[in-house]
């Protein structure tokens, strides 16, 4: 989207001070529109980097180091690894989690669900079953 080569990004993140990075107005220009979000908002820091907003998150998901890092949780949720799929689940619930992860928060909830603590499973498997049927009807 951007115009760069994967060597480029790759630098970019070994480097997340921005040291490495050279980038140009027309590279931010075409990640904005492969994007479709203003300039602006590629310029601001993400929400998940600062203290205030990464600590809950880190103490809701990460609580027993199942991953080193948030960015790592996530590389593992976009893998939509089981792991990181009943982590997201048992934290937030299947509604909230499936606007994070997307529709494989559901279809794949059999995979996944003895990763979840029992008394939180069962209330889980509850609502999965209850939307299951109501879809099926």
């Amino acid at each position: 989207m951007s115009g760069v080569s994967r060597q480029a990004v790759s630098l970019w993140f070994k480097h997340p001070d921005g040291s490495g990075a050279n980038l140009r107005n027309g590279t931010f220009w075409n990640l904005c529109r492969g994007l479709q979000v203003r300039m602006e908002e590629l310029m601001e820091p993400l929400p998940c980097t600062e203290p205030a907003t990464r600590e809950p998150l880190m103490a809701s998901l990460l609580w027993d180091r199942l991953y080193p890092d948030l960015e790592d949780f996530a590389i593992a949720l976009a893998r939509l690894e089981a792991k990181a799929l009943a982590r997201l689940v048992q934290s937030y619930g299947l509604f909230a989690s499936e606007k994070i992860a997307g529709p494989a928060v559901w279809d794949r909830f059999p995979e996944y669900r003895n990763l979840i603590l029992p008394v939180r499973r069962e209330e889980l498997e509850r609502v999965w079953a209850s939307c299951r049927n109501q879809t099926s009807n």
